[in-house]
């Protein structure tokens, strides 16, 4: 079957190819992406990566010289980035490292699996907090990389923050402990082992995980079956966690992506999102420096379409605010670059750690209660962000300064509303109110 047939097979594929296309050749290509609209409306081609100069191309064999013969000029990005395969640790040297450094902390670190990728490599998360071993009544944040195999360079600055942490915990860095006697932190270097190993963007079923997750604007509900088995793990992890603020971080550029991916409609806390993602961007000088985007920053769809991406389906159904970042312009680059990378980052990972303390939550005297709680900002404006559901008798939410109105209905209980003030100042000071629970008469 030529590359042309494919396109049109998938195009009358139905709604179940939420897995997306199976990736075999990456290509990157001149111009400007509408030059093969037609191949990415018909899902036989994924784009990535659009600047002023070209774009990213993945899909099956075949592809790069189709575009070819439709007049592009097109890269084989493998041959492109050869002269990038740097000498980066393998699966078992950087396993062997992350045990080594939470063997030296122990008291603040915990090192699990949550799953196996589909060539056996366990997903690796760190969980650093003061009492590690307990579930506690704290903010929770996470941050996830390389989902890309081939995007190298956050894996690397995760085990280096992961190593900052424990040391400076352990030297009585007054700022490090006071976020990690607030805060659940969990760290994942890598979601796509297999990838890495390879060297490739998708997992060993040549899928591209940031495109499999449940959909915001096609799926109606977040369910697991028949997706990658990486993705399926995440989403086990991340229903058992009650997470409120997180990033994921790509290479290929340099700039902090915000939701929405998948819609051009902005996002509820539009504006809250976007200083967030300048907070990131201010204090790491490539990023804000940037001329491709102004300030460092962009919106997801404004940039390109995703679908199915992690960032949209962690908040639509989890209430996890979550931000993409792009750390390096070379996804590959030569390991010696690793050290800048993480200086230019240093201040930003540790600022958007801290700003999981800018909400407010509460905690049901009664414990392993569930339910719903809607939640409506009434000042300095009248905003509705919705409903969530909560478990574990505790729910809390990243939110802006202001006031806002709780209106928590909890599984066999009266439904009770309360108020709370959100501080732009209340960093590192968890704000739970405490709610007496009444069972249903």
């Amino acid at each position: 079957m030529n590359f042309k047939s494919v396109a049109i097979a998938l195009m009358l594929m139905s709604s179940a190819a939420f897995a997306g296309i199976k990736i075999e050749e990456e290509v990157y290509v001149l111009g400007s992406p509408d030059s093969i609209k037609d191949m990415v409306s018909a899902g036989s081609v994924e784009i990535d990566h659009v600047s002023s100069e070209g774009f990213e191309a993945y899909g099956s064999k075949g592809l790069l010289k189709y575009l070819g013969s439709r007049g592009l000029v097109a890269i084989d990005m493998p041959k492109m980035n050869k002269s990038m395969f740097a000498n980066y640790p393998s699966f078992a040297e950087m396993t062997s490292t992350l045990k080594s450094i939470v063997a030296k902390y122990p008291s603040i670190m915990k090192m699990e699996s949550i799953g196996k990728s589909v060539k056996g490599k366990e997903l690796w998360v760190i969980k650093i907090s003061d009492n590690v071993e307990k579930d506690e009544v704290e903010p929770e944040f996470k941050y996830i990389s390389s989902m890309h195999g081939d995007e190298i360079t956050g894996r690397e600055l995760m085990v280096s923050l992961i190593a900052e942490i424990g040391e400076k915990y352990s030297a009585g860095d007054a700022a490090v402990k006071k976020l990690v006697n607030s805060t659940e932190i969990f760290i994942m270097p890598s979601m796509n082992p297999d990838g890495s190993e390879k060297r490739t963007r998708a997992n060993a079923n040549g899928s591209d995980l940031n495109r499999n997750f449940p959909d915001i604007i096609s799926d109606s509900q977040s369910s697991s079956i028949g997706r990658e088995i990486e993705v399926q793990h995440v989403m086990k992890f991340q229903a058992g966690r009650k997470f409120s603020l997180s990033a994921n971080f790509h290479g290929g550029a340099v700039v902090v992506n915000y939701p929405w991916d998948s819609k051009k409609a902005r996002h509820p806390l539009d504006a809250f999102v976007q200083d967030l993602s300048n907070g990131y961007a201010t204090t790491n000088k490539p990023m804000v420096n940037s001329r491709e985007f102004t300030g460092g920053i962009t919106n997801g769809a404004d940039w390109y379409i995703v679908r199915g991406g992690m960032q949209d389906w962690s908040y639509t159904w989890f209430n996890d605010l979550q931000l993409t970042v792009e750390l390096s312009d070379a996804k590959w680059p030569n390991d010696s670059q690793i050290p800048q990378f993480y200086k230019d980052n240093h201040d930003s990972l540790f600022y958007l750690m801290n700003q999981v303390h800018r909400g407010a939550g509460f905690t049901l005297s009664k414990k392993n209660i569930s339910g719903s709680v809607k939640v409506v900002q009434t000042s300095p404006d009248s905003i509705d962000l919705g409903s969530y559901a909560f478990s574990d008798s505790e729910f809390y939410k990243v939110l802006p300064a202001g006031t806002y109105e709780f209106t928590v209905n909890p599984n066999g209980g009266e439904t009770e509303v309360i108020t709370t003030d959100v501080s732009a100042k209340s960093l590192v000071k968890n704000k739970y109110q405490k709610i007496t629970f009444q069972p249903k008469r």
